[in-house]
């Protein structure tokens, strides 16, 4: 299987697709990574082909993956203007991704661990939540909802998914992240995967919390 981010710091910090791809083979699950991932980056930039980037980018996806997985700057959810823009590259992009083979996918990125765009890390799931599901839904795409896992457990856990920025993930929530791929991609239990120098009980809850968010559907407000 080859796979395609496209994204930012949200995606590299902690190495979430390189991290997938050693775990999944552990279990005999072969994944090629490919990554465009520019700290900053915002999805408008990765689908704009009159720059040289964008077209970089979609020559990419013409290389014949399986997978290509979009992760959008966080400022998305900032005004109206950046809102649409997130949209139109979206739908951009989700075109180019279908037309080449592959299947797209969102990557619901986590929430930044403080008040940021007048909103609370918990507001922000949300805000998230609603945005790309509504273009999920209109163009036909699965999301990775790593940001319901960070909301369950900023209500329901005491420790920090955030690393010491408080913006980017600690590697507690760059491995959550990472089983929620694993376990939308693959349809499997998180449960399977291996600690990855993760306490073995953290690591097992963030497992379960995985599960919960990509198989009971379960949102935590």
């Amino acid at each position: 299987m080859k796979i395609l981010f496209l994204g930012n710091s949200a995606t590299y910090v902690h190495e979430i697709p390189n991290t997938l791809a050693k775990l999944a083979a552990d279990l005999g699950y072969e994944i090629e990574i490919g990554q465009i991932t520019p700290g900053g980056c915002e999805l408008a930039k990765h689908a704009d082909i009159m720059c040289e980037h964008g077209r970089f980018v979609n020559d990419e996806i013409n290389k014949g993956y399986d997978i290509v997985i979009l992760q959008d700057n966080g400022n998305c959810i900032s005004s109206e203007e950046k809102t649409n823009a997130c949209i139109n590259a979206c739908a951009s992009l989700i075109k180019k991704i279908k037309d080449s083979g592959a299947i797209p996918m969102i990557y619901v990125r986590p929430p930044y661990g403080y008040e940021k765009f007048g909103c609370t890390p918990m507001e922000m799931c949300r805000e998230f939540d609603d945005l790309f599901l509504k273009i999920a839904n209109d163009y036909g795409v699965k999301c990775v909802f790593v940001n319901r896992a960070f909301a369950y457990v900023i209500k329901n856990r005491d420790y920090n998914p955030w690393g010491p920025d408080n913006a980017h993930t600690s590697k507690i929530g760059a491995y959550l992240a990472t089983c929620v791929f694993f376990a939308t991609i693959f349809e499997k239990s998180a449960t399977m995967l291996g600690l990855c120098d993760i306490d073995e009980n953290i690591a097992l809850d963030l497992q379960e919390i995985a599960d919960k968010i990509v198989f009971d559907g379960e949102i935590s407000w």
